[in-house]
């Protein structure tokens, strides 16, 4: 049985060809940030700002990947030591730092959970970056997020908390999911409005992106904070927009099994960024779709071991980046998602104020894709489109349809 998924995360690094741009800073490199490799054990964090002067920070742990960990099977705890560097967002000046110990009995659970408290002393918009270390165990995992300590309403003001009171570490929830949005402080109730989820389209990077139109919602209604709510239909559900109209707020997914991949499903999307239009109709038209799936990979690679590879390492990725990249869609429709979905993570991100600029290799066979934040919203990063991409993007897509998973070692070998 070729679609047999689970919630493997074993990653590459891949490389392409160069472009024309470079990268703006060269300061520190964040590329471990998105390879799970990089870390025996890969936290996940989250801030949530509930009135000016101060944010929360919420992390978790895999419980299976600190079992993995330990030296010791018959080890109940888990020590932890977490480092954080609170940051301007425009400079990177440090405005704050502290050390901290977590000690987590290790349970039958699937996550355990840690929080502490920041004091924000201006008015302005930070950038956190965390480092998780045991050195015992080889945990070192360094996280950056943003954090707007502005007035207002805005993606930092609340949180989305399950009926059992556990954060959800992205702002996505699974379709018929019952769960609580937590506000600010002062604030009651908000207009949330639908918007449905659209069929995913995807566009190489070097097509320009079509210009936004004015969002018409589907409905609107009005929430009261802290009270229970089931979001039924897939799409946005906005809470609020910027000055430039842009919204954020929950999105819903179909993936009753989000952020992993395990039914068929879940598996038909993704598959527009190899698939022809005809194969896709194919496809997705299917009287029995898990069979036309199987029957596509087997004939990239004509060789089953290969299109079981291809598999796992393809759903793997796209579940990597729903737990990266999501923000008003599913971390895999992204911009960042598209490429880390095609090419694995990159060999270096240099971050700015406003960017992101992933490398993959080095030297004159390298290639800098950079991301911009045009929208000030969080995790919300727009490629810089361009027509260099198109001999990278049909490289990459060709070695995939040639039942090969596009690495940095294949390519400095052909």
């Amino acid at each position: 049985m070729l679609s047999l998924l689970g919630g493997c995360f074993a990653m590459q690094q891949n490389n392409g060809t160069s472009t024309a741009s470079q990268p703006k800073s060269n300061a520190s490199d964040f590329s471990a940030m998105y390879n799970p490799s990089s870390s025996v054990v890969n936290p996940q964090l989250t801030t949530v700002v509930p009135s000016l002067g101060e944010a929360d920070v919420y992390f978790r742990l895999r419980t299976q990947e600190i079992k993995n960990a330990v030296a010791n099977p018959l080890e109940k705890e888990f020590g932890l030591y977490v480092k954080y560097f609170l940051r301007s967002a425009d400079d990177f000046h440090i405005i704050d730092t502290a050390s901290m110990h977590f000690s987590f009995n290790i349970t039958d659970s699937e996550y355990v959970y840690g929080h502490f408290r920041l004091v924000l002393k201006e008015s302005i918009r930070y950038k956190l970056l965390v480092d998780f270390v045991n050195v015992r165990c080889n945990v070192h995992k360094r996280i950056l997020c943003d954090i707007k300590n502005t007035p207002g309403f805005h993606d930092d003001s609340y949180i989305v908390k399950t009926l059992s009171d556990e954060v959800l570490f992205a702002n996505v929830v699974r379709a018929g999911q019952v769960v609580r949005v937590m506000g600010p402080r002062g604030k009651e109730t908000v207009d949330i409005e639908y918007y449905a989820q659209k069929p995913y389209v995807p566009l190489p990077p070097y097509w320009s992106s079509p210009v936004k139109s004015t969002m018409v919602p589907d409905s609107i209604f009005r929430y009261r904070f802290g009270d229970t709510i089931r979001f039924e239909e897939p799409g946005l559900y906005a809470l609020g927009s910027t000055s430039k109209n842009e919204k954020f707020g929950i999105v819903v997914s179909p993936n009753i099994s989000y952020p992993t991949v395990t039914t068929v499903a879940d598996m038909t999307e993704p598959m527009k960024l190899l698939c022809t239009g005809r194969e896709y109709e194919a496809i997705d038209s299917s009287s029995n779709t898990k069979k036309s799936i199987d029957a596509f990979w087997l004939g990239l690679s004509t060789n089953e071991k290969n299109a079981k590879e291809q598999i796992r390492v393809f759903y793997s990725r796209v579940a990597l980046a729903n737990m990266l990249f999501a923000s008003n869609e599913e971390g895999w429709r992204t911009d960042r998602g598209m490429v880390y979905l095609m090419l694995g993570p990159p060999t270096v991100v240099n971050i700015t104020p406003t960017s992101e600029e992933w490398s993959y290799g080095s030297g004159q066979q390298s290639v800098v894709f950079t991301f911009e934040n045009y929208s000030g919203l969080k995790n919300d990063f727009s490629l810089l489109r361009s027509n260099t991409y198109q001999s990278i993007w049909q490289q990459v897509t060709t070695t995939w349809r040639s039942g090969k998973i596009f690495t940095v070692s294949k390519l400095n070998n052909e």
